[in-house]
Parts: C-alpha cells; structure tokens; sequence
C-alpha cells in the first residue's frame, strides 16, 4: 500500500454481511487522520466485459432486455461477468455469441473503467468487436434478449428518449463517435 493511502485512512476492521452470486457487502470502519471512525460500505463485484459490436454496414448491435434493479427494460451493449478460469477476451467472444449470436473477427480493448469506484469494486474492460460471423451459443436461462441493430441517428434517438441510460453504453458509443471522427 502506498504511503499517500496509508495517510489517508486506516481500516480498522471489516465485516462481510453479504455474500452472492456475482456481489459480496463489505463494511469497513474507517479511522481517518482526524482521528474519526466512519463507516465505509464496498460492493464486491466480479469482473465484467462489455463490446461494442459493429456489423459490415456500419450497424451497431445492442441487446433490448428488462433490468431488475431499475424495473425497466432498456436498450446496452453486450456485456458480462467474467467466469473462473477465463480472461477478458475469452469472456467477450463468449459473450458475444451468446448474446448475439456472433463472433468477432476482429476485437480491440478501448478501455477499463470502474462503474461507480465510490461504492463499488465492479471493473469493466471494454472491446469493440467487428468482422462479426454468425456463432450462436445457447443464451443464460435467466437472460430474455432481443437483439437489436441501429445506425448512429437512430441511437442518438434512443439517448434522447432516455431508452440507453447505461454508462457503459453510453461510453461505448461516444467513443465510437469520436473514433469515427478522427478518420
């Protein structure tokens, strides 16, 4: 740990309340330089994946599925959890043919992220994957996707409609935009 985090706060102890499938609560008592003890509480999360896939003519490919936490159904890119034993890559392709029904001929890693690192450890590498051939695996039991393709107007169309409310989503698509505009 590095002298600059070790100023800043001291765990006195923690405690782990919750434990699931994908996530883990962890409670932190905090000591600060102050000398105050607060509570810090850090959602455990596995790694994820997400792509962005672009076909042949230039159509970006989202997944339409309902999302429990916000009780709504809601258009984002491809995406999941990186299961033991794979790597990032490995989960993307396999991702992407569940999903999808494809796989990539070509994938580049655009970036890692954290979605939200002042609550939660949930780490994202994200790819985008094009020259896609038709490689379709048996979805999760637990996923009900339509799959879905949009040129770049009619995505901005769903932003404005507040139908793509997803950072990760949203992040992949503006750098695609920016990308776009370079060359």
């Amino acid at each position: 740990m590095s002298e600059q985090k070790k100023l800043l706060r001291n765990i006195v102890k923690s405690d782990f309340p919750y434990k699931g499938r994908i996530v883990e609560l962890r409670v932190d008592t905090v000591k600060f330089p102050s000398g105050a003890e607060k509570l810090r509480e850090v959602v455990l999360h596995k790694a994820a994946v997400a792509m962005l896939p672009v076909d042949e003519d230039g159509k970006i490919i989202l997944v339409r599925q309902y999302r429990h936490a916000i009780d709504e159904e809601i258009y984002e890119i491809p995406a999941g959890l990186v299961e033991e034993g794979e790597d990032g890559r490995e989960t993307a392709v396999r991702e992407l043919r569940e999903e999808i029904g494809f796989r990539p001929g070509r994938m580049e890693k655009i970036a890692e992220f954290y979605t939200s690192p002042g609550f939660t450890t949930e780490k994202i590498t994200l790819y985008y994957a094009t020259e896609l051939i038709a490689s379709k695996l048996q979805e999760d039991d637990d996923e009900y996707l339509k799959v879905c393709k949009f040129s770049s107007r009619e995505i901005e169309e769903l932003i404005a409609e507040n139908r793509i409310i997803d950072g990760k989503t949203l992040m992949a698509y503006y750098w695609y935009l920016a990308r776009k505009a370079e060359k």
